[in-house]
């Protein structure tokens, strides 16, 4: 490779002394050897078991303890403070492949052979494929190669980042799959330090509005960890939250405000919520599909009626799933 950019792996912890040193291994066990790893504890209230383990490693790793504030801004003193060119994120209880950061800057490179000249690499960002354990290291869930492959390839072929937008769900990567240049946060901004839930999805927003290019890697490079122990869970999560309607609403505002005419994009967002449950933006962006294209009324309706019976036998079957795998 002609282009072997130092990669900061910023790792936040709370609370994370039954996973952490799994993550911080396979941080420091990467082929890829111009890294350097950000521990950020998050203010743990574990009698000091992080704060022990990660001071453990020495100089292997960059310590940063601070005070609680949550995991937007534990990301956001890794970014401060982290030495890189680019931002690899690692949660406390997931893990990378050995070969995660090796395969996306070789991706970079390939990148700067097809012509982008490398002042201009910044602003692209990278994503990978996941696969999935459970508290006890078991697999729960491995990716299907050729599904992460038409993804991949339908990403390719979009034609603008609205695209991106209206489909939130669809267009939500894993963040620990994320390789992005410490500029974008500049342009952008850092990690929004009010939302507990969806810090992810926000960030990903804004780089879709902001212009910056996505590529996805159809394979999985890192190993998300689904347990009891998480925010998410042991908040409950939902589509129906102040943060995500924050999300929805904003997404649909850029949609009305950038692409007035598009029927495809208030279809697809459309499809998008009702998938979701998201029924009031979901019959708001049919409505304008519907003006945009009024032969397509009769469609639009009956395509509601069918995904939201779908919604409702998804939803039901999560339970179900949530409750035998997820215990």
């Amino acid at each position: 490779m002609k282009y072997k950019p130092l990669v900061s792996i910023v790792i936040p912890v709370y609370n994370g002394s039954n996973y952490m040193a799994e993550a911080i291994d396979s941080a420091l066990s990467q082929t890829y050897d111009n890294i350097e790893v950000v521990v950020v504890n998050d203010g743990s209230k574990d009698d000091g078991r992080s704060d022990e383990i990660a001071r453990s490693y020495g100089d292997k790793i960059r310590y940063f303890p601070k005070e609680n504030g949550g995991s937007s801004s534990a990301l956001n003193e890794g970014i401060k403070n982290m030495q890189g060119e680019w931002f690899s994120w690692l949660s406390h209880d997931d893990l990378y492949y050995k070969d995660k950061v090796q395969k996306q800057v070789e991706y970079l490179n390939s990148l700067l052979d097809s012509g982008i000249a490398q002042e201009d690499l910044w602003q692209n960002i990278l994503f990978t494929a996941c696969d999935y354990i459970n508290g006890e290291g078991k697999c729960i869930k491995k990716s299907k190669s050729e599904a992460e492959k038409a993804l991949s390839e339908k990403i390719a072929s979009l034609s603008g980042n609205e695209y991106l937008i209206c489909e939130p769900t669809k267009y939500n990567f894993y963040g620990c799959g994320c390789l992005v240049n410490k500029k974008a946060f500049d342009k952008v901004g850092a990690f929004d330090e009010k939302l507990r839930l969806i810090n992810d999805l926000d960030m990903w927003y804004r780089l879709y509005a902001g212009h910056f290019r996505l590529h996805y890697m159809p394979e999985a490079l890192t190993i998300g960890r689904i347990h009891k122990g998480q925010i998410s869970r042991s908040i409950g999560f939902s589509y129906h939250n102040s943060e995500q309607d924050m999300l929805w609403q904003r997404s649909l505002g850029y949609l009305k405000e950038n692409c007035k005419d598009n029927y495809e994009v208030f279809y697809l967002f459309g499809c998008n919520a009702f998938t979701k449950t998201r029924d009031k933006e979901g019959a708001e962006a049919f409505a304008i599909a519907c003006e945009i294209s009024p032969e397509k009324r009769a469609y639009l309706r009956s395509t509601k009626q069918k995904l939201q019976l779908k919604a409702k036998i998804r939803t039901f079957m999560k339970k179900v799933y949530m409750a035998i795998f997820m215990r």
